[in-house]
């Protein structure tokens, strides 16, 4: 034990229990002050918080009112003004196709004039259009008269797209034509 008390070494001497230093308190530790926040004052901390709870509100909010709207709008469309039946609303749709489509070829300028012109005359008939899902649907026939009625509508409606696209230069010749023919 001698041995030990002087050292390993002649010249060091060899601490042992609370000599060497292990049963001593350990210090303050020192903190890194790079990574160490200085403490934010109450003001601070609730400017913060209000700040946070303002920005959700203003993105929140209308998120939530949108959202509303598109959902009320897809599962709830307004029906509008209702047919007296089913029968009397398709023969207002047909009515009404014919009237556009005669409208649409009407138009010499173009192909969105002559769009513009076809979906104007189908009006007021066809804003009824999804009130009659729900008149047409206690019959079998009369819901597959509803969904031809809308075939013809989409085949109509590219009937007067194509047609003003490839016929409006010609139109505009013959208009021209026929005013020379007239001057003479």
């Amino acid at each position: 034990m001698e041995e030990a008390r002087r050292g390993v070494n002649e010249g060091q001497s060899a601490k042992v229990g609370p000599l060497a230093g292990f049963d001593r308190r350990v210090g303050d530790v020192v903190k890194d002050t790079r990574m160490a926040r200085p403490a934010r004052s109450r003001g601070r901390r609730i400017g913060r918080r209000i700040g946070l709870a303002l920005f959700a509100a203003f993105v929140s909010v209308p998120t939530l009112i949108w959202t509303f709207q598109i959902m009320r709008a897809l599962f709830f469309p307004p029906l509008g003004l209702r047919f007296a039946s089913c029968e009397s609303g398709l023969r207002g749709l047909l009515q009404a196709l014919e009237r556009a489509r005669v409208a649409g070829r009407s138009e010499e300028v173009g192909e969105r004039e002559s769009m513009d012109r076809f979906r104007a005359a189908l009006l007021p008939e066809w804003n009824q259009r999804p009130a009659l899902d729900a008149q047409c649907r206690t019959s079998a026939t009369d819901g597959e008269r509803l969904r031809s009625i809308d075939a013809l509508r989409y085949a109509e409606e590219h009937a007067v797209r194509y047609e003003a696209t490839a016929l409006a230069g010609q139109r505009q010749r013959a208009r021209k034509l026929e005013l020379e023919l007239e001057n003479r």
